[in-house]
């Protein structure tokens, strides 16, 4: 059995190597699509455009800013920390931040949905750019105050019993216990599914009556649906990860015979694996749930074509003789 624990393992290492530098590559370039797109007209019209533009500018820098080293780490087993504290303290402070500042951002679009869908104009006005970019520039400040900053205080390079590994935490109990009893279970797990559930219910029945005949209210509907399913999705990969962090702090005193740590470990690096799909697929959920979004990809992708065509013609007349030159020349 022992031999195939450790096959077990070695698979997940694969899978996060292969699939995680995969993801990475494809969430980038869905991200930088996001933040193109919604900066189009008429997509930029919406106020969720805010929203969706900031989560797609972190999600941009934190697949190769923080995953890219959680896999060299976990996957090809290079302990990073080990480089030096600052380090440390730069992939905690960075991690915390730009992942509790998308949840966050992403239950203030659930509630901006839901309130463009409202028959009451006072709620309806709470849906606006202009109040998006106050929400936003509050959220990033107040994690960063209250979240980034912390964490780059208390964490640091620290070795883990008598060996010489290495690995980057905090010797504050309360911190950890906070974060492996409450955080991840439930600010990363559960409350995500349940604030869905909840708008689901909500505006279901209020977006059916939206007016289908302009755009604007036409992709707002599509903009509803197309975050209920994120935002779900994103809870469901969260789940693991937050399940396999609560059963290792609980049973962080228990000694596990060889095989038993190589499950753990496997479901740990699948649980990694898993939880950072939500940064890498935002884009695609827009695309198969929005035509409109469909559409807009379509006429990128057939006008970058002609793009370089009309730059060729235009490159090749600049140096290219006039008829009149060629007549004058003639004579």
């Amino acid at each position: 059995m022992g031999f195939s624990t450790n096959i077990l393992v070695k698979v997940a290492r694969q899978i996060l190597i292969y699939g995680g530098l995969t993801m990475t590559f494809i969430g980038i370039v869905g991200s930088l699509a996001i933040v193109f797109i919604f900066s189009r007209h008429p997509f930029n019209k919406s106020s969720c455009s805010i929203y969706i533009k900031v989560n797609g500018i972190l999600s941009a820098l934190f697949l190769p800013l923080f995953y890219m080293p959680t896999i060299i780490t976990n996957g090809f087993q290079i302990n990073l920390i080990t480089l030096n504290n600052a380090f440390c303290k730069f992939l905690s402070s960075y991690g915390a931040f730009t992942v509790l500042s998308v949840l966050i951002i992403n239950w203030f679009l659930l509630f901006d949905r839901f309130a463009i869908s409202s028959r009451s104009a006072r709620i309806r006005s709470l849906s606006s750019k202009k109040i998006a970019r106050v929400v936003v520039f509050s959220v990033l400040f107040v994690i960063f105050c209250l979240v980034a900053l912390p964490s780059a205080i208390i964490f640091e390079k620290m070795p883990m019993g008598t060996n010489v590994t290495y690995i980057c935490s905090t010797k504050s109990r309360r911190f950890l216990l906070f974060g492996a009893l409450f955080y991840f279970p439930i600010v990363e797990g559960i409350l995500p599914i349940v604030l869905t559930i909840f708008f689901w219910l909500l505006t279901r029945k209020q977006v059916r009556n939206l007016c289908n005949e302009q755009f604007v209210r036409r992709f707002d509907r599509q903009l509803t649906r197309m975050y209920l399913f994120q935002i779900l999705a994103n809870a469901i990969a969260s789940v693991p990860y937050a399940t396999i962090n609560l059963y290792r702090s609980i049973t962080f005193q228990t000694v596990r015979s060889p095989d038993k740590e190589n499950i753990v470990e496997f479901f740990r690096l699948m649980a990694i694996w898993l939880f950072y799909v939500q940064y890498c697929t935002d884009f695609y959920i827009y695309i198969t749930i929005s035509k409109d979004v469909r559409v807009e990809v379509l006429k990128l992708l057939c006008s970058c074509p002609r793009l370089g065509f009309d730059h060729f013609t235009a490159t090749q007349s600049m140096y290219l003789p006039s008829s009149q030159s060629l007549k004058t020349a003639s004579h």
